[in-house]
């Protein structure tokens, strides 16, 4: 039988320029028929609430917590909302950004899983990754004491009497019954160089050894919270994982390839760092690219420059005048997955291939603290700017395309004409043929702020939900080793779909019964995307992959 689902209709654009509210001060500011289709989903700093609305500012659904986000959110294919929470804990562990609990609700609300980690010795902050087969990547600060770190080389006039709050990563898998395991593990503190004392194992000049961090690098006074990271990021097909140090002005990749065992030692080194070559003597202040950046990750594969790191450049600083950019570098990755240096000399780039911020012309897109950056299907970018909490998006050709500004300050709603003051951390806007509006109920609402005013909004986006069609192939076999079942009534290319939305191949069907290769894929459930335009734009046909 052939396989029947709901699905929206693509929004339709009407050929204008940008349409502007000029009295509108928050919400939807201005859109053009050239901003990309899609919801975005974003959760306001100190609000229980987490918000996805379409580009007029009309809400598709929200979801409600007990606690502030801690300080970010994810909607997976299936409709659940991935959640970092903040717990309270601020006898040992008092920086912003603090979590100490991840959530995980249905697209109606529900809670069906939660985790802790907020104690004197641990706890989460900041950011998460979830992996295509639903395990969980979390930042963790752990509490290395005063007398630790002086063992391992820490000059006495640098240690806080508090120790140091080490960066380390926890791979969560999530089993029911809020029942969890710990399948993973990283911490930074393993993978320390120092020249101070050369009787301990992990003597060393931080030149010499540029996938070891300098545990005597320090700007300014000592601190509790050395690196400080604020995001972590995964790539599938190098599985390699990116973090993110503000204090250290840097970003790492370390191979996630490992056990344990193996992260612990050489294997869990530095594959790569870029930002700021002085921290591993390898530069001076001239040759620093980042300042106290955030939100770094890699483009998606199947995206306009995938594989390429994108990152919120704060600005803190920097030398000459205080401006934020976001930035784009090409790492020097090879075949093998390594990265290529010069003999004596830092990684690359010497500089970023694409900047903007800086320019004339330029929107201002300043923000001291957090903020961050997104690539979209059609060459699009957009930009969170966490400081009056607005989301920009611009086209490639660098026009503004779209502007939101988040009508809350905490939980409450503010009122149009009132000025914006909340903050985000970051936002995600998905396209509305991601698979999470596909299998859900999509009911678009009314704007989040009070006295509205987008009706110059409503002529250039409609949506409205279409009838029950039929998909034109039928899965046969729903759980598969190396390959699946297709019958289909007509020729069509497809991509498989992983579980976040990643695009892992595209395939050609032709009418008729036919097997799909998927041995080069590893365990995990992923869906069937139809690129042919004259029928649904998502079929979800999810399966289950497993190894023999």
């Amino acid at each position: 039988m052939i396989l029947r689902i709901k699905y929206l209709l693509v929004c339709i654009f009407l050929s204008v320029g940008v349409l502007t509210a000029q009295e509108n001060t928050i919400g939807t500011i201005s859109i053009s028929s050239d901003a990309y289709d899609g919801y975005t989903l974003y959760s306001p700093i100190n609000s229980v609430h987490t918000y996805l609305i379409d580009n007029c500012g009309n809400v598709v659904n929200t979801w409600e917590s007990d606690r502030s986000p801690g300080l970010t959110s994810y909607l997976m294919p299936n409709g659940n909302l991935v959640r970092t929470r903040r717990e309270n804990n601020t006898t040992v562990f008092f920086a912003g950004g603090v979590s100490g609990a991840i959530e995980i609700f249905t697209w109606e609300g529900e809670r069906i899983w939660e985790f802790f980690l907020s104690d004197e010795q641990n706890v989460l902050h900041h950011d998460i990754s979830v992996l295509p087969n639903g395990n969980i990547l979390a930042l963790a600060y752990d509490l290395v004491p005063l007398e630790e770190i002086l063992s391992l080389g820490r000059m006495p006039s640098l240690a806080p009497e508090g120790g140091l709050w080490a960066t380390k990563i926890f791979e969560i898998r999530p089993l029911p019954n809020n029942d969890f395991e710990i399948v993973w593990e990283w911490s930074v503190i393993d993978h320390v160089i120092q020249n101070v004392d050369s009787t301990l194992p992990n003597f060393g000049e931080p030149a010499d050894h540029p996938e070891k961090i300098d545990l005597n690098y320090l700007e300014g006074i000592p601190v509790s919270d050395w690196l400080h990271c604020n995001s972590i990021d995964y790539n599938e097909e190098l599985d390699q994982i990116l973090l993110n140090s503000r204090n250290h002005k840097e970003l790492y990749i370390i191979d996630h390839s490992t056990t344990t065992e193996e992260a612990s030692g050489d294997g869990g080194d530095l594959l790569y760092r870029w930002g700021n070559p002085a921290v591993y003597q390898m530069g001076t202040p001239e040759d620093q690219q980042l300042f106290s950046q955030h939100d770094a990750s890699w483009v998606d594969a199947g995206l306009p420059n995938a594989g390429k790191i994108f990152v919120f450049n704060n600005g803190i600083n920097r030398p000459g005048i205080f401006v934020s950019t976001v930035d784009m570098i090409t790492p020097p990755l090879q075949e093998n997955g390594t990265y290529t240096r010069e003999e004596s000399a830092p990684f690359g780039p010497d500089q970023p291939e694409f900047t903007y911020g800086n320019n004339v012309g330029d929107v201002n897109i300043n923000s001291t603290r957090m903020s961050g950056v997104s690539m979209l299907p059609n060459n699009n970018f957009v930009v969170t700017v966490s400081e009056g909490g607005r989301i920009l998006e611009f086209d490639e050709d660098l026009n503004l395309v779209w502007e939101y500004v988040v009508p809350t300050v905490g939980s409450n709603v503010l009122e149009q004409g009132e000025l914006p003051r909340a903050g985000i951390f970051r936002s995600i806007k998905y396209p509305k043929d991601y698979p999470a509006f596909v299998g859900n109920t999509i009911a678009v609402g009314e704007p989040l702020e009070l006295n509205p005013n987008n009706e110059f909004c409503e002529g250039l986006v409609s949506v409205r939900p279409a009838d029950f069609l039929a998909a034109p192939f039928e899965l046969v076999n729903t759980v598969v080793h190396n390959d699946i079942l297709i019958r289909s009534e007509i020729e069509t290319s497809v991509s498989i779909i992983d579980v976040v939305g990643r695009v892992r191949k595209t395939l050609l069907v032709t009418e008729g019964d036919q097997r799909l290769d998927m041995g080069d894929l590893e365990e995990g459930m992923y869906y069937i995307h139809n690129l042919n335009p004259n029928y649904p734009t998502f079929v979800a046909v999810p399966f289950i992959k497993m190894n023999q």
